[in-house]
């Protein structure tokens, strides 16, 4: 991560001032950020996953699935399949058999959550040129939202606080031009003394802090005012979700075990074939498949001391450690990516304290990470991670006397567009839209399929169905990365459909850097016009071949091909069509691509990166 001069020049002087632990423990010791003790519920304990959904999910699922009911009738009669008989579809779906669809936002910093919300927008009903072009409405049918690292703390979170607003809304509410690394008023220096003093009185309560506290703040500025303070448990009674007419909002958060995790330069780092991937939700907080633990707690009740699944003390559990910019930090957190990077030049994404390497002291990065260890008096690899209490402590062997979770980027499992919750079987999740902004390919960061890959790969692992998925040469050479994909048309009925939607160039090379801070209104516009044209296949200007289909009409056959076949219902032809038109057909091209993958706009060919950079973009 690549900061500004004036950003970095403030943090020397903030932390050379702020750094020593009395100053810190000056600031008020109550804080909307802290935490609070309050008295346990006779009932907490942790439930095994193998107990199925929660009896809240399954609660709100009902209530969901019979607004998606209602909702199919005007999304159907706008995606126009020509051949389906709306009416007699419907009279034969209900809240037991709807469809049921999930949007999955991928990893990749502001690039993936601006390019997320673009997307969001882009199947929204609320927006009229979705609704000319034939995907407005799909944001309706929506069950579960679920997103890490960027596609978390930029998009789903956001969207989540903001009462599942259209973009419209959310940017009428949220200022994106400003910098979260200098904060709404620009003046760094009171910015950073009031995230480190809110902080401290998280410290003062007892409960853990690291860089994570901090950095999870910045991104509060992405949150409603009225949402500054608030708990990822909050959404759970937050009117459009409680109703049911908004999707259940998933983030993920990877783990490291001192002792256990591979590392470079005693930086350790998630295995991607064995590393607990967490899930958390405005009801629960745990992990399914996978991993050294298979189970929840109430998010509500996070930060309460748990040993053998039930409160340590029974007078004494916790609220408010759930905090949103938690989350966002959580979900975000790489500081062990980035200095695995910088220290050894080893790009990961393309409790021994950690030594610095002498070159890196001054890093901006590292100089954060040590601000915190300074002011709250903890060792620098202590302070790198989001630290949370173990709610599973004594609940198998693996957690015998493991007191504190470190959580990473979610993205840091391999799995860097977030489908792991929308293939878990209890969840029955028919439709998947999987965005992919992971920044894989070398030197331009576009993607090349290697994520979506690694999440068929996880799939295999843990025996669940999932659509194969090939190697990403095959993606490159068969233009799987360039366009949008279906994939698992001929796959069984308990295997998920899933839509593949790459970022790429169509107006707008939004293949930007993943650090970028701010935007101005106009490249947030063109940002969001590119995700328009990746959801509508160019807005009906660009076609697959002589008499494909609309594209827009396919992605609808795509979210009832499975009710369709579990009620027993004739698959309409022009869905037979979209699919044999926009499915991947099995072929792969494993030879190395040449030239180098380096993409041109599809709506606009002449127009090279160089001069749309220096003119549009800028």
């Amino acid at each position: 991560m690549f900061l500004p001069t004036k950003f970095l020049l403030t943090l020397t002087l903030l932390l050379t001032s702020f750094s020593n632990p009395v100053l810190a423990r000056k600031k008020p010791a109550s804080s909307p950020y802290a935490p609070t003790y309050v008295k346990c519920p006779s009932n907490l304990t942790v439930r095994a996953a193998t107990d199925g959904l929660s009896p809240e999910e399954q609660a709100w699922r009902t209530l969901r699935l019979s607004e998606v009911v209602k909702s199919l009738q005007s999304y159907l009669q706008t995606a126009n399949i020509s051949d389906l008989n709306v009416t007699s579809y419907l009279a034969k779906v209900n809240a037991s058999n709807a469809p049921v669809a999930g949007l999955a936002i991928s990893g990749g910093g502001s690039q993936s959550g601006m390019t997320g919300l673009g997307i969001w927008q882009a199947f929204d009903a609320r927006y009229p040129p979705a609704v000319k072009a034939g995907t407005g409405g799909l944001t309706q049918c929506l069950s579960y939202l679920t997103g890490l690292s960027g596609g978390g703390f930029n998009m789903v979170l956001p969207v989540a606080s903001n009462n599942f607003s259209s973009l419209a809304d959310l940017r009428a509410a949220v200022d994106f031009t400003s910098s979260y690394l200098l904060g709404p008023s620009g003046n760094a220096t009171s910015y950073f003394y009031k995230l480190f003093g809110l902080t401290a009185t998280k410290l003062e309560k007892g409960f853990p802090v690291s860089v994570t506290d901090v950095f999870g703040q910045f991104f509060r500025q992405f949150l409603p005012a009225s949402w500054a303070f608030k708990d990822v448990s909050d959404i759970a009674t937050s009117e459009a979700f409680a109703k049911g007419l908004a999707p259940m909002p998933i983030v993920l958060l990877s783990e490291v075990v001192p002792g256990v995790s591979p590392q470079i330069g005693e930086i350790p780092y998630p295995d991607i074939n064995s590393s607990t991937v967490y899930e958390e939700t405005p009801f629960e907080f745990g992990s399914w498949l996978g991993g050294r633990v298979q189970a929840f707690i109430p998010t509500k009740y996070l930060g309460t001391s748990m040993s053998k699944g039930r409160p340590a003390k029974k007078r004494q559990c916790v609220n408010g450690f759930d905090k949103v910019t938690f989350a966002q930090g959580s979900t975000g957190n790489a500081f062990n990516f980035w200095f695995i990077d910088s220290f050894y030049n080893i790009p990961l994404f393309t409790k021994r304290d950690i030594p610095i390497p002498t070159k890196n002291e001054n890093d901006t990065l590292v100089m954060l990470v040590e601000g915190v260890n300074s002011t709250f008096g903890q060792t620098f690899n202590a302070s790198m991670w989001a630290t949370y209490p173990n709610p599973f402590e004594n609940y198998n062997k693996n957690m015998t006397n493991v007191t504190e979770l470190l959580m990473v980027d979610g993205s840091e499992s391999g799995e860097t567009i977030p489908i792991r919750p929308l293939i878990i079987p209890e969840r029955k999740v028919d439709f998947i839209i999987a965005y992919d902004s992971s920044t894989d390919e070398p030197g331009n960061s576009w993607v090349n399929g290697t994520t979506f890959r690694n999440s068929y790969l996880a799939a295999q692992r843990l025996g669940v169905p999932f659509p194969v998925v090939p190697d990403a040469a095959t993606f490159i050479n068969e233009d799987l990365n360039r366009f949008p994909t279906f994939f698992g048309c001929n796959a069984s009925l308990a295997t998920p459909l899933v839509l593949y939607l790459p970022n790429s160039p169509w107006s707008a090379y939004t293949n930007y850097s993943y650090t970028t801070s701010s935007f101005t209104n106009a490249q947030l516009d063109l940002v969001f016009e590119n995700s328009f044209n990746i959801a509508t296949y160019g807005n009906g200007t660009v076609a697959n071949g002589t008499n494909a289909p609309p594209f827009p009409t396919c992605v609808a056959c795509g979210l009832i091909y499975k009710s369709l076949l579990r009620t027993n219902q004739t698959v309409p032809t022009s869905c037979q069509n979209c699919f044999s038109t926009y499915c991947w057909d099995g072929k792969t091209d494993e030879k190395p691509a040449k030239p180098a993958y380096n993409p041109g706009l599809l709506l606009n060919p002449g127009l090279s990166f160089q001069k749309w950079n220096s003119t549009v973009w800028h």
